[in-house]
C-alpha cells in the first residue's frame, strides 16, 4: 500500500464505520455417542427451505446457522451464540460436532441427503445434492466450516474512488466491483496465511478416507494425521474438485468471471454424462451432466456475492446488481470456541480483507494461479514445517519462507489495524494482529499444533478427542436463549413452515424439468 494511501486511510478511517459482517456456520448433528444423526431436520427449527437463519447444507444432519448482517463483531458473535442455544434447546438427544472434519462415518450412501419438501424449488436443492454425492462422494460433503461474510460501506468506496481516480469517472458500482475483485485476487494470493493461522484440521477419522489413497500417518487404530498440517479440510483430501482447477475461471473482472461460470454450467462433461441424469425409475441423479450443475458448485476460497431474488441464479444476481459482499470460505471450525470462531479471529479476518482490498492487485497470470494453488496445498499439508518455502505471488517476487512472508504481510496490515481501531473506538484489531504475530513466531500456539499435541499426549483417537471437545462445547452452550431472540425465532419458525406450504401450493403443477428449464434460461 502506497504512502499516500496510508495517509488517506488515516484521515478517512471514520468511513470504515458501517462495515457489515455475517457468519454462516456449518455443524454436523451427532448422537451423544458421536454417531452421525439419521433423524430429519427437526420441525421445531422450522423449514430448512425458507428459514432465513437455520437451514441445512448438504445433509439433513449438516446444520447451517446464518446470522443476520451486523454492524459489529460483538453483535454477530452473540447472534451466532443465540442461534446455537436455540438449536440445542430443540435437540435434547443430539449435540453439534465441534470439528470441521466429520465424525465416524459408515458407508457413503448412509449419509442422508437434505430434504426440502415437494416444491420444484425444494426438489432442485435435493437433486443438486444427490449430484454432488455421485460426483464427489457424500462423505466429502460432510466437512464443515465457517464462511465469514463482509462488506464495506458505499461512502468508503465513494471516497476511495475520488482519491484514486477522480478524473476517470465511472459509476460507483463499477468501481466497487473492480476493487472487490482486487480483494479476491489478493485474498487468494495470501490465503496461505489464513490456513496457517486458522487451520484446525490436521487429523481425520480413518473412516473418512475409506478406499481413498493417501500419504497420512496412522495414529491409533482409527486416526490418520499429517504432523505438520494446518487444514486438511483445505487440502486435496478435503472438498476439492480437481476438474474445477482446469476450468481456469477468470478473476480479473466480474464480466469475465461470470462468463466462465456460465460456460461451466452449460458445458457437458463426459465423466458426468456417464453417470446419467435420471435413474431407470425416473428419479433425478443430478441436475445435468455439465461441468458444474449450478454456479454454487464452483468451490473457492472466497466468492463475490449478491443476494439473489427467488429463483434467480447467483450469477444473474451479480450481473444485474453487482457485488454486495464477499464470502471468505477457508476458515476451519475452531473446536476450542463453542460457536466455532473466536472473537480475535473475526477481527483478523476483517483486517486481512481490508488489507487485500487496499493493497495493489495486478491481474492474475496463469503462472501465478498455479503458484497460488501450490502454496495453498503446501500450507494445508505442511504449514507448520520449519522453513517451508512458498512460490512467488503478489508482492513476493521470489520464493519465500512462510514465516518471512507472514511477517511481511502482518507489517503491511499494521496501519490498517490502527485505522480500524480508530473507526470502531477499540484496540481489537491491533490485538488480533498481535495474536497473529505470536502464532507465526510460535507455531505450537496454532490450533492445528495443539490438536496434534493433544492426540499424542493422550494417546487417543481423533474421534475420542473430538467427542470430548464436542461434549464440553455442548455443556457450555446449553443456556437459555435471550427472550427477544427466542420470540423472534418462534415467529420465524412458524413463518418458514407457512412459506414452504405456500410455495408447494404455488408450484404443485410445476415439474422439476419445467423449473430447471426456466432457471437456466439465459437472460439479460
Amino acid at each position: 500500500m502506497h504512502a499516500s494511501l496510508h495517509s488517506w486511510l488515516h484521515d478517512h478511517s471514520g468511513l470504515l464505520h458501517g462495515m457489515l459482517r455475517g457468519i454462516e456456520k456449518e455443524s454436523l448433528r451427532v448422537t451423544s455417542h458421536g454417531q452421525l444423526s439419521m433423524s430429519s431436520h427437526p420441525v421445531e427449527l422450522g423449514a430448512a427451505l425458507t428459514h432465513p437463519y437455520i437451514t441445512t447444507d448438504y445433509s439433513e444432519a449438516l446444520l447451517e446457522l446464518i446470522t443476520p448482517a451486523s454492524g459489529s463483531v460483538a453483535t454477530v458473535l452473540d447472534d451466532l451464540q443465540q442461534l446455537h442455544r436455540h438449536v440445542l434447546s430443540c435437540l435434547p438427544d443430539e449435540i453439534l460436532w465441534a470439528h470441521s472434519m466429520p465424525c465416524f462415518l459408515g458407508e457413503d450412501d448412509t449419509v442422508p441427503l437434505a430434504q426440502y419438501g415437494t416444491s420444484a424449488t425444494g426438489q432442485m436443492k435435493t437433486a443438486y445434492r444427490h449430484g454432488l454425492g455421485i460426483r464427489y462422494t457424500r462423505r466429502m460433503q460432510t466437512i464443515a466450516g465457517i464462511h465469514y461474510n463482509l462488506s464495506f460501506p458505499d461512502r468508503f468506496f465513494a471516497a476511495l474512488q475520488q482519491h484514486e481516480a477522480p478524473a476517470e469517472g465511472g459509476t460507483l458500482r463499477s468501481f466497487k466491483d473492480q476493487r472487490y475483485f482486487g480483494l479476491l485476487r489478493n485474498f487468494m494470493r495470501y490465503s496461505w496465511l489464513l490456513l496457517y493461522l486458522f487451520g484446525s484440521s490436521p487429523a481425520v477419522c480413518r473412516s473418512f478416507m475409506r478406499d481413498r489413497p493417501h500419504h497420512m500417518t496412522p495414529h491409533q487404530q482409527h486416526t490418520l494425521i499429517q504432523p505438520w498440517a494446518t487444514s486438511l479440510r483445505m487440502s486435496d483430501i478435503g472438498y476439492q474438485n480437481h476438474l474445477q482447477a482446469e476450468l481456469d475461471i477468470d478473476f480479473n473482472s466480474l464480466p469475465a468471471y461470470l462468463q466462465g461460470l456460465d460456460q461451466a454450467i452449460r458445458t457437458p462433461y463426459p465423466k458426468f454424462s456417464q453417470l446419467g441424469i435420471r435413474s431407470t425409475d425416473g428419479s433425478w441423479l443430478q441436475l445435468n451432466d455439465h461441468i458444474l450443475q449450478i454456479e454454487n458448485e464452483f468451490y473457492g476460497l472466497i466468492r463475490p456475492k449478491q443476494p439473489p431474488q427467488p429463483d434467480e441464479r447467483p450469477g444473474l444476481a451479480l450481473k444485474r446488481r453487482g457485488i454486495s459482499y464477499i464470502e471468505m470460505r477457508c476458515v476451519d471450525l475452531n473446536p476450542e470456541a463453542a460457536i466455532g470462531i473466536k472473537e480475535s479471529d473475526a477481527y483478523f479476518l476483517e483486517l486481512f480483507a481490508l488489507y487485500c482490498l487496499l493493497e495493489t492487485s495486478a491481474d492474475f497470470s496463469s503462472d501465478e494461479q498455479l503458484c497460488i494453488s501450490r502454496n495453498q496445498q503446501q500450507t494445508a499439508e505442511q504449514g507448520r514445517k520449519e522453513d517451508l518455502k512458498l512460490q512467488p505471488v503478489g508482492i513476493f517476487s521470489a520464493p519465500f519462507t512462510l514465516q518471512s512472508g507472514a511477517f511481511t504481510l502482518l507489517a503491511g496490515m499494521q496501519p490498517i489495524a490502527v485505522a480500524l481501531d480508530h473507526a470502531y473506538t477499540t484496540t481489537a484489531y491491533t490485538q488480533a494482529l498481535s495474536d497473529a504475530y505470536q502464532r507465526i513466531d510460535q507455531p505450537e500456539q496454532c490450533q492445528s499444533a495443539k490438536i496434534i499435541q493433544q492426540l499424542q499426549d493422550r494417546s487417543c483417537s481423533f474421534f475420542d478427542l473430538a467427542l470430548q471437545q464436542t461434549r464440553a462445547n455442548d455443556a457450555q452452550l446449553r443456556q437459555p436463549v435471550d427472550p427477544v431472540w427466542g420470540e423472534r425465532l418462534e415467529q420465524l419458525r412458524k413463518a418458514s413452515l407457512n412459506d414452504q406450504l405456500l410455495l408447494e401450493d404455488q408450484q404443485k403443477n410445476l415439474s422439476l424439468e419445467q423449473y430447471l428449464q426456466a432457471y437456466f434460461q439465459p437472460t439479460d
